[in-house]
């Protein structure tokens, strides 16, 4: 009779016997170890059919699972060629496998370049598809939350109503295209020179961005890129996919720290990524040069807006230690303005402005 040596778990007690393992048959298994407490040997009878294989696992031999809870510990990594459980090849070649240093490296390497896969490509075009998929009501209650911080960090405004009508014309006529959105008026205080779209449809525009604006053409042309984020729906695809980076980071540490109900602070808190700006510039700038505005308005604000960036951060930076103007300093100014005036510029080249004169009499 073949037979092995093995642990032996009764499934009554915790304590492990030197068992031997023993075929019978085809079909059943023995299993002999001696019980002191009963001051004997003792022998159970298994079906094979109701054994369990777990292959072996690091330094873990292979152990075969019994249906009244008992266990059997193989002592090496080889498994009996007598014992015909299911999957036993399957696993043998598991276990070869995980001991093979090529494979190893080649499955680091593997895990390495999915989880940047997911999250330099996966997580935000899963984002883009559900931001463009959740239905008006959840853009407008999302947006409506993050709405009420922003009124929470600002003041009322303080431009002239008049003032104020001009540029809601202005941007009705010329920019809002068939997609009006909410125009709304805001002292900035903390958050300066700045316009926000969120998923409300909602445009915020602060006091400070007017001012800094040396005329109406370079307000349009601020209040077009917004638009292209509106129409892209750029906030709501960050903010989704900051949940979705927090999701993988919870599955990851199980650490949640209230990152669920943080959403609609995502949604103004995280900067744009460079490929939403250069998108939101493109729509300004052919918007622009559909409605006869020259370009050359939306760089000047631009470089104006970077010219200011290095005191602005110096303000921000003594207020760090407030969590709120940690997220105001986030607000204060898009990533890589140098970059996006070079695009403009090019943009400029490539489509000269042509204004057309009435000829001489």
């Amino acid at each position: 009779m073949q037979s092995v040596s093995v642990i032996f778990y009764d499934g009554v007690l915790s304590k492990a016997y030197q068992a031997e393992l023993m075929a019978v048959d085809q079909y059943s298994v023995i299993v002999r170890y001696h019980d002191l407490v009963n001051n004997g040997r003792q022998s159970q009878l298994f079906k094979i059919e109701h054994m369990t294989l777990i292959g072996a696992l690091g330094k873990k031999h292979p152990v075969i699972e019994l249906d009244n809870d008992a266990r059997i510990e193989l002592l090496s990594n080889e498994i009996p060629e007598w014992l015909p459980l299911k999957h036993k090849n399957f696993q043998q070649k598991i276990g070869v496998l995980e001991r093979t240093p090529a494979l190893i490296v080649f499955s680091v390497i593997f895990i390495i370049a999915l989880g940047f896969s997911v999250l330099k490509w996966g997580i935000p075009w899963a984002a883009k598809i559900v931001a463009f998929q959740l239905p008006e009501n959840t853009l407008h209650q999302l947006g409506d939350q993050a709405e009420v911080y922003v009124m929470d960090w600002t003041k009322p405004t303080q431009l002239a109503a008049g003032q104020r009508q001009q540029i809601k014309t202005q941007y009705l006529n010329k920019i809002a295209q068939g997609h009006p959105a909410n125009l709304i008026f805001r002292n900035g205080q903390r958050l300066g020179a700045n316009a926000l779209a969120l998923p409300n449809n909602t445009i915020i525009v602060t006091d400070e961005l007017v001012e800094l604006a040396h005329s109406d053409q370079e307000i349009l042309a601020v209040l077009a890129h917004e638009q292209g984020h509106l129409i892209q729906r750029h906030s709501l695809q960050q903010g989704l996919s900051n949940l979705g980076f927090s999701v993988l980071y919870i599955a990851i540490t199980g650490d949640s720290s209230d990152v669920l109900t943080t959403i609609p602070v995502a949604l103004l808190g995280a900067s744009y990524s460079r490929q939403f700006e250069q998108d939101a510039d493109l729509y300004a700038l052919e918007l622009m040069q559909q409605q006869k505005i020259e370009v050359s308005h939306f760089a000047n604000f631009l470089q104006r807006l970077n010219d200011g960036t290095a005191e602005m951060h110096k303000e921000h930076q003594q207020e760090s230690k407030n969590k709120d103007s940690e997220t105001l300093t986030i607000l204060s100014s898009h990533p890589a303005t140098e970059e996006r005036i070079k695009m403009v510029r090019a943009f400029e080249t490539q489509h000269p402005f042509v204004t057309h004169r009435q000829p001489a009499q």
